[in-house]
């Protein structure tokens, strides 16, 4: 089981380096690289990047959303042991990251970008740096809680009715 554990904590970190690299990539690294072209020129290449983009980022939401399910589903017996700290840790991380997924998947829908594409995408790229850092303190607020005892069990009041 910890081949298991470990393959789909490599998977969602894997996924998420590729998406964040890609976002970078496009609205930081392409638009610097292409600005001794011509306009026809630089958005031909632009456009052509945007599609290689498009199919790295459909199988990486799916990753993204397969292993992340894993992994809470597997911590979820730690969250129980500090919930005011670790649910709403896991709460910000998962508001952030579907926002993200949001974003990302309405930027880079249809042939043309959008207007607003450049916006979009440096919003994006905060939202990510800040979904990075809810996931690195939710994984600091597990690594210092109690470690939890025996199996998972709901809360009394849960539990009773």
């Amino acid at each position: 089981m910890t081949i298991v554990n470990i393959l789909f904590r490599w998977t969602h970190v894997f996924a998420a380096c590729l998406a964040v690299g890609g976002v970078v990539f496009l609205r930081m690294v392409l638009p610097a690289a292409t600005r001794s072209l011509d306009a026809e020129q630089s958005k031909a290449v632009f456009l052509r990047a945007r599609r290689g983009f498009k199919m790295i980022v459909h199988p990486v939401v799916l990753a993204l959303l397969v292993s992340g399910g894993y992994n809470a589903w597997r911590n979820m017996r730690w969250y129980s042991q500090n919930p005011p700290l670790l649910h709403s840790l896991f709460g910000m991380h998962l508001l952030l990251g579907l926002m993200v997924i949001t974003i990302s998947l309405v930027v880079l829908a249809g042939r043309e970008p959008k207007r607003s594409y450049r916006t979009a995408m440096m919003v994006n790229i905060v939202l990510m740096a800040l979904t990075i850092l809810a996931a690195s303190v939710l994984k600091w607020g597990r690594d210092n809680t109690q470690p939890p005892t025996g199996t998972y069990t709901l809360p009394v009041h849960v539990a009773e009715k």
